[in-house]
């Protein structure tokens, strides 16, 4: 059983913050900082960290070192520094710096990258937008086909954080899923501090005393906690309750407790804690913990970071005491375990009782699952000792085996609907895919050992339209019959932005096309510049996108320009001529009048 929170473990973490302009609209209050504060105060004593911020540039804004109080007081105070002005978003770059060791031997770290970007690969300062997207489209490629292998090589896991509709979740889900990391998604900047401590759960992970409305049972075995304790901004101030009925807070308290108050959270460490119930005194909030240190500690099998909808996940589980897996009887009777699947605000989805595994003594196990819905949840494992409880939580994304992808003709009508293989075991020749279109039901062909291609009927554009996909046949040997995520046709308008996404989907994976499947056709193209040679491009690059007829290519635009000015002229000289007449005629009736006046004096 490989168990993910031993103790020896030490994460190395380094953390990439986007500092584009783009920023200002979607962090207007620069919460970076204390996602990056909280990030600071909770990363292991020990640990290694780095921090780099990116935008045309790339700078080591908190040096990598090991992680102690010196180096926490350097992070605060350079974490001002983060602001919302660069131009472009080097995203290659800023993984190429922040691993410039990824040659060197780990030295006993587990390393991992922490991205946060609210956009796309944005490198380019070409004067043309089919220049600008050839340059991005090559560093993007280079990071998937090039640097990503070579950093999962190197060790490297990659968590990332998509904040705003406009980052490329692709990519992001590309990198998190095939290093093993987690991959996020921020409705707002308000989300960007839970988001970030999960991150730090996938990286370096503790065992916790579950929380019931915010009370918590401390055992003999406990050697120390940690409460945090979310707030808002302005809201009253966290009391902590010990059994005996004494009440602390940041200003008052004994030197067995360590109090960090920032205003969005309190962290409170409490050393040598007295057995028995504690309260914290505040409002209730989901993401809320508290962590321990402690003798007596439960241990739970890897969970990997991305699961499948329509597949279980086996989980086991041990107790440990000083390190060693407790076998003794009488004490295995009086505990129970349970696994399960936790969604938003603390829902709990599933759960399945843990019982002990046949011929391993002192092991549980179970299988939770089938898991229905994608989307970003959290698999928790909860122990009761009767007299000590214990938790471990680890988020995960769900999503569907295989991922799709529009492509569209010159006319940008939906041509062809391709589905690439998401999930490694998953054997094309064991499944069917099918798709109900306009009241028919079509079924995909298979394109390569990784991709079923699904050509499309001319569709209605004038509205929406919503194409059901099914999957159906075996996987790892065991039935599968799944509904997966909609494919989504837009309205065909000058607003329309081409997507392969229902809004109710959190992110839709498409797997780089590594030669096996087709892409868009290119070949009526004959300028001198579809002639040059071309490198390896990603054409699933949510950028890449057909032009929409009604409007201009940005080729096209001068053209455009030249005849808005040549209108202008000539609306400006007809105006000019007829100013004229006017003039003359007003001029030359003037003078009628008075030759008629000195006619009637004579």
């Amino acid at each position: 059983m490989t168990n993910a929170w031993a103790a020896d473990v030490k994460p190395d973490v380094r953390v990439l913050i986007d500092i584009s302009g783009s920023m200002k609209e979607n962090d207007p209050n620069n919460l970076r900082v204390p996602a990056l504060n909280l990030l600071v105060d909770l990363l292991p004593e020990d640990s290694r960290a780095g921090v780099w911020t990116f935008g045309a540039y790339v700078n080591l804004l908190v040096p990598h070192e090991k992680v102690n109080e010196d180096w926490r007081r350097l992070a605060r105070s350079h974490s001002r520094d983060i602001t919302s002005n660069a131009l472009f978003t080097d995203i290659e770059n800023a993984l190429e710096r922040s691993t410039y060791d990824a040659k060197r031997k780990r030295e006993g770290f587990e390393r991992h990258i922490i991205l946060l970007t609210d956009g796309l690969v944005d490198i380019s300062e070409a004067s043309t937008e089919r220049q600008k997207r050839f340059e991005n489209n090559k560093s993007r490629d280079h990071i998937l086909l090039d640097l990503l292998p070579r950093l999962k090589d190197a060790g490297f896991t990659i968590h990332t954080v998509a904040l705003s509709d406009n980052a490329d979740k692709d990519l992001m889900l590309k990198l998190a899923q095939r290093t093993g990391g987690l991959a996020a998604v921020a409705n707002n900047a308000e989300e960007l501090m839970q988001l970030f401590v999960q991150a730090l759960d996938r990286t370096a992970p503790s065992e916790q005393v579950p929380l019931d409305n915010n009370r918590f049972l401390v055992d003999s075995s406990i050697n120390e906690f940690t409460a945090l304790v979310f707030h808002k901004p302005n809201s009253q101030r966290v009391f902590l309750i010990s059994p005996k009925g004494e009440r602390y807070t940041s200003l008052t308290h004994p030197s067995t407790v360590r109090w960090h108050y920032e205003t969005r959270y309190d962290l409170i460490t409490v050393t040598d804690p007295e057995d028995g119930e504690w309260l914290i005194e505040t409002e209730l909030h989901p993401d809320n913990r508290v962590t321990v240190v402690s003798d007596l500690s439960l241990s739970v099998s890897d969970v990997p970071a991305t699961l499948f909808r329509g597949l279980s996940l086996d989980l086991e589980a041990s107790i440990k005491e000083e390190g060693e897996v407790i076998t003794r009887k009488e004490f295995l009777k009086v505990v129970s375990m349970e696994a399960e699947q936790v969604g938003d605000n603390d829902q709990s989805l599933q759960k399945d009782i843990m019982t002990g595994k046949p011929g391993s003594v002192g092991v549980f196990n179970t299988q939770l699952g089938p898991f229905n819905n994608t989307g970003n949840y959290r698999i928790k494992v909860n122990l009761d000792g009767k007299t000590f409880q214990r938790s471990i939580s680890q988020p995960v994304f769900v999503q569907d085996v295989v991922s799709s992808e529009v492509q569209y003709d010159q006319a940008n009508q939906a041509e062809r609907i391709l589905f690439n293989k998401v999930f490694p075991e998953l054997k094309a020749n064991e499944i069917q895919i099918s798709a109900e279109v306009m009241g028919l039901t079509l079924q995909a062909q298979l394109n390569s050992k990784d991709q079923w291609r699904l050509n499309v009927p001319e569709l209605d554009r004038s509205k929406r339209q919503v194409i059901r996909v099914f999957a159906k046949g075996t996987v790892q040997g065991k039935p599968f019959d799944v509904e997966l995520d909609p494919v989504v046709i837009p309205p065909l308008n000058a607003d329309a932005k081409v997507t392969a996404l229902d809004e109710g989907s959190a992110l839709n994976a498409q797997p780089l096309n590594d030669g096996s499947g087709s892409g868009r056709n290119n070949s009526n193209s004959s300028s001198a510049e579809d002639k040059e040679p071309m490198p390896r491009m990603n054409l699933l690059d949510p950028n890449d996108q057909p032009l929409n007829p009604s409007k201009p290519s940005g080729d096209n635009l001068l053209w455009v320009y030249a005849g808005v000015a040549l209108a202008n002229i000539a609306l400006f000289a007809g105006a000019f001529w007829l100013y004229r007449r006017f003039v003359q005629r007003r001029l030359a009736s003037r003078q009628q009048a008075s030759k008629d006046s000195d006619d009637l004096t004579l």
